[in-house]
């Protein structure tokens, strides 16, 4: 890194979770950065620090940005992974919405439950009844982006929106190993991604988390 290239220092837990995506952006852009992880013992004395009391944030040369899709569009338009016009960036920023309704729609419901019980009832719940709608929906827009020879989501380029999307896959394929078996295009697109310069070495390296 130049001496007077920006510092950036990401702060997170262990674990991949919301932090997962800028670490993609980084190892793509081939940026350095501190990837701090704070211990759970720790953070109980460290929240109220935070921009927003919670993880992830991202500091720039001192100066502090919280939520983790404010700190990827942040990274994006820096590294041009954002989109090419507003039209593409608003397409970006509507798939990168979708996947939070995936995560919320009940991928995090049974990620967080601790009753066994509970946790494989809704896990079968989401797995057997939910999930196709969402890699429906996905698989759709992949298949419409005829720009891009549906290669990627948005464009003919990376964008951080297909990185959050894989990133998603990899957790559902988690879950459920053949989940993507009916969609080709999807299956395919991750391992694209997952293959991209950067992203393969860092995919290779980083620490081995729960999540």
């Amino acid at each position: 890194m130049a001496r007077n290239d920006p510092i950036y220092k990401l702060v997170y837990f262990d674990l991949r979770g919301l932090a997962e995506t800028a670490r993609y952006i980084f190892a793509y852009a081939a940026v350095e950065y501190e990837d701090y992880r704070v211990k759970r013992e720790e953070w109980p004395y460290q929240k109220d620090a935070t921009p927003f009391r919670t993880l992830p944030y991202l500091e720039v040369d001192g100066d502090v940005i919280g939520q983790s899709n404010a700190i990827c569009r942040f990274l994006a338009h820096r590294f041009n992974l954002a989109g090419h016009d507003d039209l593409q960036q608003a397409r970006v920023d509507a798939l990168v919405d979708y996947v939070n309704d995936v995560r919320t729609g009940g991928l995090i419901g049974w990620i967080r439950e601790e009753d066994k019980e509970q946790k494989e009832k809704l896990k079968a719940e989401f797995f057997n009844k939910t999930v196709d709608v969402y890699l429906a929906t996905f698989e759709k827009h992949l298949k419409a982006n005829v720009d891009g020879n549906r290669e990627y989501f948005v464009g003919n380029a990376p964008t951080w929106a297909d990185f959050h999307i894989a990133i998603l896959m990899g957790m559902l394929q988690e879950g459920e190993a053949n989940v993507l078996a009916k969609y080709p295009l999807l299956k395919a697109h991750k391992a694209r991604v997952d293959n991209l310069k950067g992203i393969t070495d860092w995919i290779a390296k980083r620490p081995k988390t729960a999540m």
